[in-house]
């Protein structure tokens, strides 16, 4: 304990913690897993944080003239340890998207309420092609019409997710979903269509596919909804980025 009290010990331990912390947020930023818990607008807070890390570090350094407010911050092994439990918890575990695990105990949003969908999420849903739209975009439309089970009978689908088999379900039916994230992973929210397909046991939780379609009546829970009767179901690759943005 007697030399953890020291101030050259407390200046390398200070440096070496500040320079552990900016690698470990720049291997996530590099491979992208750092999105798997944050949403994206906050690269550049973390690219600061970064930076503003390894400037902080570099104060520490032998010899260097410490200001008044340095000398009398010292660390202890309580800060210490809560600076070091999430790199230590991010180097043990690796970083994993949410999926089907996480659906257990959180709504499924097939048919998101009007008051519910920001009139400009909407807008751009509408404005783009429907091979283009995602799990998400197809949810922002149907929250702008009344009857959207009729009203979208025949439009054609094709959206990515992975798959969710709902208790709730039929046999032939499963649930494709996205997460979406607005600030980080404590606020994630999915988002799912149901989707009929005669081959649906086949296919594990956690897979991601790829479903190509057209939209028909049909109903979740006894909730009327638009389903999607899948033409093609394809085994893909997990999006690098797995999550959507609202």
């Amino acid at each position: 304990m007697a030399l953890f009290t020291r101030p050259r010990f407390q200046q390398a331990v200070k440096a070496l913690t500040l320079l552990g912390l900016a690698l470990f947020l720049y291997t996530r930023l590099a491979d992208g897993t750092l999105f798997f818990y944050i949403n994206q607008r906050f690269l550049a807070y973390t690219v600061f944080a970064v930076v503003a890390a390894l400037l902080i570090a570099a104060s520490y350094r032998p010899g260097a003239a410490q200001p008044a407010a340095h000398s009398h911050a010292n660390l202890t092994l309580g800060g210490l340890f809560w600076v070091l439990l999430p790199i230590g918890l991010g180097l043990l575990f690796p970083p994993q998207p949410l999926g089907a695990a996480a659906l257990g105990n959180r709504e499924l949003t097939l048919v998101p309420s009007q008051r519910s969908v920001l009139p400009a999420a909407v807008r751009a849903a509408a404005e783009k092609s429907a091979a283009e739209r995602t799990v998400l975009d197809w949810l922002h439309a149907f929250s702008a019409s009344s009857d959207p089970a009729q009203e979208f009978a025949g439009q054609p689908v094709d959206v990515v997710g992975f798959v969710y088999h709902d208790p709730r379900l039929p046999e032939g039916q499963l649930l494709i979903n996205r997460f979406t994230v607005s600030c980080c992973v404590a606020d994630a929210s999915p988002v799912s269509l149901v989707v009929q397909w005669a081959d649906a046991a086949t296919l594990a939780n956690d897979s991601w596919v790829q479903v190509q379609g057209v939209l028909q009546p049909g109903a979740f829970n006894g909730r009327p909804l638009p389903i999607v009767i899948a033409r093609r179901v394809d085994r893909v690759e997990q999006p690098a980025q797995p999550y959507l943005y609202p």
